[in-house]
């Protein structure tokens, strides 16, 4: 049995037609799949709360603090909390590529700030 094929070749497959003559346009969905469980999920960071993890984007410069306290924290904390329950989640092959540049351009951040780059 063939191995799960990752990313890089799911999405090049999607210039390929199938044996009907189709585009396969699966294999662009299978293509995010395999980003996320390669890139993405590895990477990821849990919270205890909403409240800690806009704490931690603040203190990372994600977000600016000086825009947030525009806004009542408990109206910030209901907008996390109505966007992760949505259950949303972009599946466009640039946006995969952004948050592979996002992931690299942190790990140089971090490198840089602890002196090891």
């Amino acid at each position: 049995m063939q191995e799960t094929m990752d990313y890089h070749a799911l999405n090049a497959m999607l210039n390929l037609y199938d044996k009907a003559g189709h585009i396969q346009f699966d294999k662009d969905q299978q293509a995010v799949d395999a980003f996320f469980a390669a890139h993405v999920r590895p990477h990821s960071v849990t919270f205890a709360s909403q409240d800690e993890r806009l704490d931690t984007l603040v203190r990372e410069g994600y977000y600016d603090d000086a825009i947030l306290a525009r806004y009542d924290r408990a109206f910030v904390l209901s907008l996390f909390g109505h966007a992760h329950a949505s259950g949303f989640r972009l599946s466009d092959v640039s946006w995969r590529l952004e948050v592979l540049y996002q992931l690299h351009a942190e790990n140089l951040r971090r490198q840089t700030l602890s002196g090891t780059l």
